[in-house]
């Protein structure tokens, strides 16, 4: 097996458990591929075996720490089987047909991405590496889930993240949509074309949180996708829910999702609008709500554009709190590992409003996080009294 040479000293992060090697850290790469499985090693001798990406400032992740294990078939279904009992036996994700099954790192399974609809599960691969590696041995892979008691009837393959268009059957013909219950809310997920895998699963505990928020309040769900918050807010007895996104497709999708809840279609207000656009008209009319939710698309996807992104949500923060009711709440999230909570909380410092931070939430529990690895802890969920 090749071998590469670590050109930092970091054998203690990657012992205690960081799952990436940067560019920086490593000899240049000769005659490697995305892909390829090398041995990196420091002047102490061979420290893991990694996933070797030439091209990525990502340039190596970490497979295992001892050098002598075979990365074979019994190495993928043990590492899955792992992952999907981890969920079985999971409290929270009890009355949820939708849950993700394999979190790349956090599952030790570096780039893999299961999502699990109802029996229909769908695969994404975080790169050309992930992809080269993981795509000939997902007969393990899912081999293992099924083991782990997972029940799989259909596998969509939406290919490298960010590349849904060149999605495949990888066994059965899932379904055009996908039902799944969610505490008794209920959503069609379309897993071949929606965004991520067709459903945002890593709010799940955010949505519960609303929920409990949302007796007797209007509630506004900015970014509102398909419904995830629209729906939890009306079945947790919301007065009224106004739902925006600039999506039309979203926000047909949300009405059907709301017939299928069981939800009143008269008590939701839908607008397929850009946000800025939506906030100003709002602000103009006097209109206010009692709980306003904004959760926008990444702003951040490289540390590169971390300035614009934080003016970004500051803008965001700003316009929603101008139609956020006097004692009323607000929610603010983001998606991006660039943005820090910290970085959040300092944004809305001194915005005019006087807030108390009442909540604050992350992705739920089948989206783990390594203890030595924060850049795997990217959503923020911030619930703020408003004064």
């Amino acid at each position: 097996m090749k071998h590469w040479r670590l050109t930092k000293p970091l054998r203690g992060a990657i012992r205690a458990g960081h799952p990436w090697i940067y560019d920086r850290a490593l000899a240049p790469p000769k005659d490697l591929r995305a892909g390829d499985i090398v041995i990196v090693a420091d002047e102490d001798g061979p420290l893991c075996t990694v996933l070797a990406e030439p091209e990525s400032p990502i340039r190596a992740r970490v497979l295992d720490l001892d050098v002598t294990r075979a990365i074979d078939a019994g190495w993928i279904r043990a590492r899955t089987e792992a992952a999907a009992a981890r969920r079985v036996r999971d409290p929270l994700l009890v009355g949820c047909t939708g849950m993700r099954l394999v979190h790349g790192e956090g599952d030790a399974c570096p780039g893999l991405v299961v999502d699990h609809y109802d029996t229909t599960a769908a695969v994404v691969f975080d790169g050309a590496a992930a992809a080269a590696f993981w795509r000939p041995r997902l007969a393990d892979a899912i081999a293992g889930l099924e083991r782990g008691g997972i029940t799989i009837e259909h596998v969509w393959v939406r290919g490298e993240r960010g590349q849904r268009a060149q999605g495949s059957a990888w066994r059965g013909d899932p379904p055009e949509l996908v039902a799944i219950n969610e505490d008794g809310a209920r959503f069609h997920v379309d897993v071949r074309n929606g965004q991520k895998t067709g459903f945002f699963l890593d709010q799940r505990d955010n949505r519960r949180m609303i929920r409990r928020h949302a007796s007797g309040a209007r509630v506004l769900n900015v970014f509102s996708y398909t419904g995830g918050f629209s729906i939890h807010a009306a079945l947790g007895g919301a007065r009224a829910v106004t739902s925006v996104d600039i999506a039309a497709p979203a926000i047909t999708a949300l009405e059907a999702n709301l017939v299928l809840s069981g939800i009143d279609p008269g008590a939701h207000e839908s607008a397929s609008i850009d946000a800025f656009d939506f906030f100003a008209r709002s602000a103009k009319r006097g209109r206010q709500w009692d709980l306003v939710i904004v959760d926008p698309p990444s702003f951040a996807p490289s540390e590169k554009a971390r300035p614009a992104a934080l003016a970004a949500y500051k803008k965001l923060a700003i316009a929603a709190l101008g139609v956020t009711a006097p004692g009323g709440r607000f929610a603010l999230a983001s998606c991006s590992s660039h943005v820090s909570e910290a970085d959040l909380m300092q944004l809305v410092t001194g915005i005019g409003h006087t807030l108390r931070l009442r909540l604050a939430g992350g992705a739920g529990s089948d989206h783990p996080v390594l203890p030595a690895f924060p850049e795997g802890r990217y959503l923020k969920f911030l619930l703020f009294d408003v004064g």
